[in-house]
């Protein structure tokens, strides 16, 4: 099993009827990793050429990018930046410090009309002299803002799945392609989600029942607990998922990422003595290291104990120690421990996850799958640039 889940509290969720599940599973977020066909475009010259790039920027907010920055985290590529936000600052940073004549940059937009994305394009056309064979564009195959960019300076423009929305796009082009210029291959991260698909959708039904437990019981608020560095970006990608697509009609549950050890040190207090109004998935991953404290080391007396110890041992003590603090509080409680974050295994998590909430926004009665109020914000904010009054 990729993903070894386990409910501690409750002890028995109740039976729900997921008879939904089937005509669910058959839509092209998740179906897409039984396929190779739209991976072909992987393939196209002028992309191959586009990859001989030295370094890579990749343009994109909420769901084109989140998703390929959880696939970054295990590669460790250096070469790849991704830029989501407009803040100023970083933005400066980023195009003092990048080589231009080796760079790539790649903007991802569902809608060709994401500001964010329009401004970080526009910014960058500006200081690329030669933009030739320096834009790849992923983009619906429609007139947009983008693609009018894109035919302008005649850039490579491949088409977003048009069935699949953004915060559920990991496994198509957009999540592929970063995956590819990492140096991981995108049939590897499908295998983990096919597996999920084919064999452990139960695993993501017991998730949703865990969630629905709560839910009922009026704990509304769902803490992702995160021992594993390598998935810190997937506790991100975990609350956008989580917040667009059940936070609908007055119902949602509300997301908060919390990374073990450090947010010991900073939210637990909270989650023993405030408000008991949170459910806790922990996320650990089975390290193994030579890295110990060895026996000769100067420890101070009281910490005499460590001599020997191991540091993947500490870490999992940890672990340990806080599960066990959070269930004598009666929350409740899941454990999810991976033996190592491979690619396999984070796309048995992005399927686990992604399957998990949709059943839940099914059992809730909202539409996983839009984020209507959303759009009243990006259009007062175009008035206001419109009429100068920012």
């Amino acid at each position: 099993m990729l993903i070894n889940q386990s409910v501690l509290l409750p002890k028995d969720l109740a039976k729900l009827n997921f008879d939904f599940a089937e005509d669910l599973v058959a839509l092209d977020c998740f179906s897409i990793v039984k396929s190779t066909k739209d991976l072909d475009v992987l393939q196209n010259p002028r992309l191959k050429k586009w990859m001989l790039h030295e370094n890579f920027v990749i343009f994109g907010t909420g769901g084109s990018s989140l998703g390929g920055q959880c696939i970054q985290a295990l590669s460790q590529n250096k070469n790849i930046r991704f830029v989501s936000n407009l803040d100023a600052s970083t933005l400066k940073k980023v195009f003092s410090e990048i080589k231009l004549e080796s760079t790539g940059f790649l903007c991802i937009s569902k809608s060709g009309e994401t500001l964010e994305t329009i401004c970080q394009t526009l910014l960058a056309l500006d200081f690329v002299k030669e933009k030739e064979d320096k834009f790849v564009i992923v983009s619906e195959n429609k007139q947009s803002s983008l693609v009018e960019i894109a035919n302008k300076f005649n850039f490579l423009c491949l088409d977003h799945p048009t069935t699949i929305g953004g915060r559920f796009s990991v496994f198509s082009i957009v999540g592929m392609l970063p995956a590819l210029l990492c140096g991981i291959d995108p049939l590897v991260i499908r295998s983990g989600g096919k597996k999920i698909l084919e064999n452990y959708i139960h695993e993501a039904e017991k998730g949703a029942s865990f969630i629905i437990e709560s839910f009922q019981n009026k704990i509304t608020q769902h803490v992702s607990f995160i021992y594993s560095d390598k998935l810190s970006v997937f506790g991100e990608w975990l609350a956008q998922l989580y917040a667009e697509s059940t936070g609908k009609s007055g119902n949602g549950i509300t997301p908060i990422t919390a990374i073990g050890s450090v947010d010991q040190h900073s939210q637990l207090q909270l989650y023993l003595d405030g408000k008991k109004d949170k459910c806790f998935t922990f996320f650990f991953e089975k390290q193994k290291t030579e890295l110990q404290i060895s026996k000769n080391s100067l420890c101070p007396s009281s910490f005499s104990y460590l001599k020997n110890k191991n540091i993947a041992d500490i870490f999992r003590a940890q672990f340990n120690a806080t599960v066990a603090t959070i269930l004598e509080n009666n929350c409740y409680v899941r454990k999810i421990e991976l033996s190592e974050i491979t690619p396999e295994i984070l796309g048995a998590l992005f399927m686990h996850f992604m399957l998990e909430v949709t059943f839940v926004c099914k059992l809730i009665g909202v539409n996983p799958f839009d984020q209507l109020a959303v759009e009243h914000g990006k259009i007062l904010t175009k008035n206001l640039l419109r009429e100068n009054l920012c």
